[in-house]
């Protein structure tokens, strides 16, 4: 059985690291090293960790300035020896057979990535988001968590995350997608990602338009390993599922949130994309979004401000 590496970024967590540290701990898959990257914690998580890791010699805490989420993954893709990698983020928790899962899954498929489908955990229901084949499908669920890779991937690519911006799980698996030659779907719900309110998915932040930067990257990115034309539609589709559905979203909650914040957005996609309305793949949408997305074509602005303004906590992306 292959080694693998988990990379724990840290960052203020003590009432979370335990229930982390104690479900990677009871994993049927015994080959893993556990690399818990302290970023610079002002509580008692380093004590935590120590506490709790002591009396095992494959869990290892390493502590470094500072630098965000991405820094931190960055860091422990550098310090990690095992054959392939996995991501789990420090307030949230696996299934015991998560590893044994993904890592079954891989093998037998002869896949570079497996991903699991998971559960959106909050304060008062759990919602089931099933993982679906094809790329459109999981770059809607871009997030570093859920997914075993090769180790190669990123070191023999030279691909790390951006450093200081958000959507940073889109930009390095935009580009992970494109080079593997073979991803594998486990369907059962194996991970446990924790809701809060304050997540970028809930808020308004002008970084949302970082997204921007982001899909740029995604495209030079295709276009310097000449596969730009092969996954052209699947980064149109980018474009339409985290710009068009998820940045004006967000941007929904801006106290001065207008009509004209969402032709701004439009008018960017179109810039590039003038006929994003004819890509296939929004036929796999909701019925919801794909009636959304048929508004935007028809430039039915001031409905549109209406819905999002009036109902948009209501709204689970």
């Amino acid at each position: 059985m292959d080694k693998i590496s988990i990379v724990v970024p840290c960052y203020n967590v003590e009432k979370q690291i335990k229930r982390c540290i104690d479900s990677i701990k009871n994993q049927s898959y015994k080959n893993y090293e556990v690399l818990l990257i302290d970023d610079g914690s002002k509580d008692k998580t380093k004590e935590i960790i120590k506490t709790e890791i002591k009396n095992d010699k494959r869990f290892k805490y390493l502590y470094k300035k500072n630098g965000g989420v991405s820094s931190a993954r960055n860091y422990g893709i550098e310090k990690s020896t095992g054959k392939y990698l996995c991501f789990i983020d420090s307030d949230d928790y696996v299934e015991k057979d998560y590893l044994e899962e993904l890592y079954k899954s891989l093998i037998e498929n002869n896949a570079d990535i497996s991903i699991c489908s998971f559960l959106r955990v909050y304060e008062n229901k759990i919602n089931h988001n099933d993982i679906r084949k094809g790329f459109n499908n999981l770059i809607k669920h871009p997030a570093s968590w859920n997914k075993l890779c090769k180790a190669s991937l990123f070191k023999d690519n030279n691909l790390e995350y951006p450093l200081n911006k958000w959507y940073e799980d889109l930009e390095l698996f935009g580009k992970v997608f494109m080079i593997s030659n073979k991803i594998s779907i486990v369907e059962k719900p194996l991970y446990n990602y924790i809701q809060n309110s304050s997540s970028i998915m809930h808020t308004y932040d002008d970084r949302i338009y970082q997204i921007y930067d982001i899909v740029d990257e995604i495209e030079k990115f295709g276009k310097q390993r000449k596969i730009y034309k092969k996954y052209k539609d699947n980064i149109e589709f980018i474009n339409i599922y985290h710009i068009l559905i998820g940045t004006i979203y967000r941007a929904s909650f801006r106290e001065d949130f207008t009509k004209e914040t969402i032709i701004d957005i439009v008018r960017h996609v179109e810039e590039k994309y003038p006929n994003w309305y004819k890509n296939e793949d929004i036929k796999e949408l909701p019925f919801f979004f794909r009636t959304y997305l048929k508004f935007l074509e028809k430039r039915r602005y001031n409905l549109i401000y209406f819905i999002l303004n009036k109902f948009n906590r209501k709204i689970d992306l």
